[in-house]
């Protein structure tokens, strides 16, 4: 009995050990990380609120880095332009900084036509950020401030490099 239960247990480690990492691997990386925010922005803190999302039934279900899960709508996130089936998947970054907060949304598109455009629109304190990548659309929304022409040109890069590599 002793020998059928070794070789059953190590199996046991090694399924779930493949498990862990195959879920630690499906979640992809939030398009802005902590270094490029702090350089970017100045101290920042990307909030446990991020996370990845689906469309279930039109509403946005988000699984948060926290463990909690949203409910919430395209309209809400700021990219109701789209209708819930022309989007596949995505996920939103929330950053609360010292003198600003941004928020990026990430869509992986289906139905629609693939493009490559990307557009920023100043407003008042406001900044929208929108780089459309193939099959992909990143938007950001910054709330602090006019944005410079040298964060504009990094935040571009770095939202179009994060598509591509989708």
């Amino acid at each position: 009995m002793k020998r059928l239960l070794i070789p059953v247990g190590v199996a046991l480690v090694i399924v779930v050990a493949l498990l862990v990492l195959f879920l630690h691997q499906s979640s992809p990386p939030l398009p802005l990380n902590q270094t490029f925010i702090n350089s970017t922005f100045g101290p920042g803190e990307i909030l446990p609120t991020s996370g990845t999302f689906k469309l279930v039934d039109g509403n946005v279900i988000i699984h948060q880095q926290s463990g909690n899960t949203l409910n919430t709508t395209l309209a809400l996130l700021g990219v109701g332009i789209y209708l819930p089936s022309q989007v596949k998947s995505g996920l939103v970054e929330y950053v609360n900084g010292t003198g600003y907060h941004l928020y990026v949304v990430v869509l992986q598109l289906q139905n629609v036509v693939s493009s490559n455009y990307m557009q920023t629109i100043n407003g008042n304190k406001t900044t929208i950020i929108i780089v459309h990548r193939g099959y992909a659309e990143a938007d950001l929304f910054y709330f602090g401030g006019n944005l410079t022409p040298a964060q504009d040109k990094a935040l571009i890069s770095v939202l179009s490099r994060y598509l591509e590599n989708l």
